[in-house]
């Protein structure tokens, strides 16, 4: 059986593209008003376009922000796996389409949850090949 937070991570995987354009709480997940801690802290790979590190809700959609400024993202192929009851990891694949592009980019990655009391508190993402996202994403 999966743990909290892997539900958590299940019913909020998207609800972040959603708060570009609302509040993050409004996206709530059955017995959990707000998945997203008030300080939450998520890190790109520095050398995106993107990269570094997000703090706080408004950090959270200021990153959704910016990547969409760049590309629309979709993400398929999720598989969710626990680690402990405030750990969870996704494996995932990330679709990027550029406006003017001709092709998309789809790219292998990872995300690392970290939880406290029902909350995600961190997110570390992994792409695999970073390269190939800032040739993509940067024309």
């Amino acid at each position: 059986m999966a743990s909290r937070a892997a539900q958590i991570v299940r019913g909020t995987l998207g609800l972040a593209d959603e708060g570009i354009n609302g509040d993050l709480t409004d996206a709530s997940v059955e017995g959990q008003a707000d998945p997203f801690h008030e300080n939450i802290v998520v890190r790109e790979a520095a050398e995106l376009p993107y990269g570094g590190e997000w703090k706080g809700k408004e950090g959270l959609r200021a990153l959704m922000t910016k990547i969409q400024s760049l590309a629309n993202l979709t993400v398929s192929d999720i598989d969710i796996f626990d680690v402990d009851e405030q750990n969870v990891i996704t494996r995932q694949t990330a679709t990027f389409k550029r406006d003017g592009a001709d092709g998309t980019l789809t790219i292998p990655m990872v995300e690392v949850y970290r939880f406290e009391n029902d909350q995600i508190v961190e997110i570390d993402v992994y792409y695999k090949d970073t390269k190939a996202m800032v040739d993509y994403l940067t024309p």
